[in-house]
């Protein structure tokens, strides 16, 4: 696997849909696929409940289209749970993944669970254009985890909330760090 999509744990579940481990020979398509993501030829990537959509332009645009189940309420339960007990701060990092995983929880969906389309002409499945939407979808979780969950059927205000920025100005310099 490349180092340069699927650096978190969340991306890399993902990543696995396109290069996966148990394969004898690496898929031929998969230089093309990076090369895609890596040069932003994947756009209007949309990921929303169950749900991702991208339009891929290699030498025409082809939509993709690939649906995943979403969790069901005992599930989203456990998730919740597993999320309550984090620390609150908005970042899902590595031991987040890893929580969820041990409680049984699959991030990325099965191949056989999910169903994928794209409006190309390629018999081969799956296609570059799919390829290249795992890859940069692999990414946009590696920046942001919280999309594998919502994906799932987490709304976001299951999800621990985001860090919001301070402007400058508002801080008090001389107490920040404590009374001097």
């Amino acid at each position: 696997m490349s180092d340069e999509f699927g650096t978190t744990a969340w991306g890399r579940d993902w990543l696995r849909l396109a290069e996966p481990t148990s394969i004898i020979r690496p898929d031929p398509a998969l230089p093309r696929a990076r090369s895609l993501a890596r040069n932003d030829r994947v756009h209007d990537l949309d990921a929303t409940t169950g749900l991702i959509e991208a339009t891929v332009r290699d030498r025409s645009r082809h939509r993709v289209r690939i649906t995943v189940p979403i969790w069901d309420e005992p599930l989203l339960a456990k998730a919740r749970t597993v999320l309550a007990d984090q620390p609150v701060g908005g970042d899902l990092n590595d031991s987040v993944h890893t929580a969820l995983k041990q409680a049984g929880l699959t991030l990325a969906p099965d191949p056989a669970t999910r169903t994928a389309t794209c409006d190309c002409t390629s018999r081969k499945d799956p296609c570059v254009h799919l390829l290249a939407t795992y890859v940069e979808f692999a990414r946009r979780l590696d920046e942001r985890p919280r999309l594998a969950l919502v994906l799932r059927g987490l709304t976001t205000s299951d999800t621990p909330g985001e860090i919001t920025r301070i402007p400058l100005g508002l801080v008090e310099v001389a107490t920040f760090y404590g009374t001097p």
